[in-house]
């Protein structure tokens, strides 16, 4: 049985799947994580969903092993520093089309600006562009 196979719909299967997406993203993304890394990232999301849970249980009184906590937390940071801590960073550079689009578009923006009078300017003059200032 795999992930894939969950029906997916529990807090426990989402939290997993968000933990994942995340951690994932973290490293720059899945084409740029080996089989064994997602396996790691897999891991670690899943322990940390355990360590959550056995958390949360101690948090609300109930009472817990100690130990297998401590292993479970064990587990996720292992498998977090075997795949990275650090998040990867990911190349933002807009091509060139989108550089000059954008370009274009705060061009047009400063030379409608430049173009307008604004009322202050207008009031600080004491002319008024409309008649109804004539007398």
């Amino acid at each position: 049985m795999t992930l894939a196979d969950l029906d997916g719909r529990t807090r426990a299967s989402l939290y997993v799947r968000q933990a994942i997406a995340s951690i994932t993203e973290d490293l720059g993304g899945a084409d740029r994580l080996s089989a064994a890394e997602q396996a790691l990232v897999e891991q670690a999301a899943l322990a940390g969903a355990m360590r959550t849970d056995v958390g949360v249980r101690w948090l609300a009184g109930e009472s817990i092993d100690p130990s297998a906590f401590s292993t479970i937390c064990n587990t996720e940071r292992r498998a977090l520093e075997t795949v990275g801590l650090k998040r990867q960073p990911r190349d933002v550079t807009p091509s060139l089309h989108e550089y000059l689009a954008h370009k274009a578009a705060a061009k047009a923006a400063d030379s409608i600006s430049a173009t307008a009078v604004p009322a202050d300017a207008e009031r600080a003059s004491g002319h008024r562009s409309d008649s109804a200032g004539a007398s």
